[in-house]
């Protein structure tokens, strides 16, 4: 990290505290691989960053600009290199397992939710009660990437408040993580229009998984050109309205989210796409 001193709080249960699993344990079930394929790719992650060089320079750049159109989200094209992503994913559809959750009073219209795996869920079991240990050891590295690139884009974003002034280590605490697979089916095209939380969370992030390319064909999966996507209304233009900004994400692509910026996942009417959704809580630096 940049900042040598800052400190990160994980979530519990202790085994989601494992911030670093080797590549090569992520592998093991992908049987398209031979032993020497395996070598080579475990030797280039474990030299190399699973971040795209510069990132962190263009958070930097970037905010400073949303911040001229009162912006509070900004969105990183590639910042995970896509490579890494698709080597988890056999695993991952060998252990997603969507989970029904019923909401009180429904999230964007929706009461009951049945198409995301829970990795992490609050204190209490919200939303539920057994979360998917298996994936959360699976998206480790992940996980702990979007930690860092997370407090890097929180510190710019509200650089020069009371709160980053008087908690320079702030910690940050992963309350909720999940992965969700939107599909054409009713009621499973998108997330509509909401703030995460219901504005209870300091700030969130999105992880654009790949297309699904080993259950089917990437023709089948591929929503390219039908849907999908993300939708902010957030800042204003030069005129003073509100904006409504449209992002076309891929594999890799990262965005962040300040507390209670309305957003949505925009519908799809072909193929699967997959998000990875981590909400976070901003927390004081402990005091001595």
């Amino acid at each position: 990290q940049s900042h040598a001193t800052m400190t990160l709080k994980e979530n519990i249960p202790s085994r989601s505290n494992n911030l670093v699993t080797p590549a090569k344990t992520r592998l093991k079930d992908i049987q398209t691989k031979t032993n020497e394929e395996y070598d080579e790719f475990n030797k280039k992650w474990e030299s190399k960053s699973i971040v795209r060089s510069g990132v962190k320079e263009e958070i930097t750049k970037q905010v400073i600009r949303k911040k001229f159109s009162k912006q509070r989200h900004l969105l990183l094209k590639e910042a995970i290199h896509t490579e890494y992503l698709d080597s988890l994913f056999p695993s991952l559809l060998e252990k997603f397992k969507p989970q029904t959750v019923v909401y009180n009073g429904g999230i964007a219209k929706v009461k009951e939710w049945k198409i995301s795996c829970y990795l992490e869920v609050m204190q209490g079991g919200i939303p539920c009660t057994d979360p998917n240990l298996e994936l959360l050891d699976l998206f480790g590295d992940v996980l702990s990437t979007c930690n860092d690139l997370f407090v890097s884009w929180y510190r710019q974003q509200h650089g020069g408040k009371t709160f980053i002034r008087q908690n320079p280590n702030f910690q940050v605490k992963r309350l909720m993580t999940f992965i969700t697979r939107y599909t054409p089916a009713p009621g499973e095209q998108a997330l509509l229009k909401h703030v995460d939380g219901a504005g209870k969370v300091d700030g969130s992030v999105v992880v654009a998984l790949p297309i699904d390319r080993w259950s089917a064909s990437e023709e089948e999966n591929s929503f390219d050109g039908h849907g999908g996507g993300l939708t902010f209304w957030d800042g204003k233009d030069a005129s003073g309205k509100p904006q409504e900004l449209h992002y076309d994400t891929r594999s890799g692509d990262v965005a962040f989210i300040d507390r209670a910026v309305w957003h949505q996942a925009d519908p799809i009417t072909k193929g699967t796409r997959w998000a990875l959704v981590i909400f976070y809580s901003v927390l004081p630096e402990p005091k001595p």
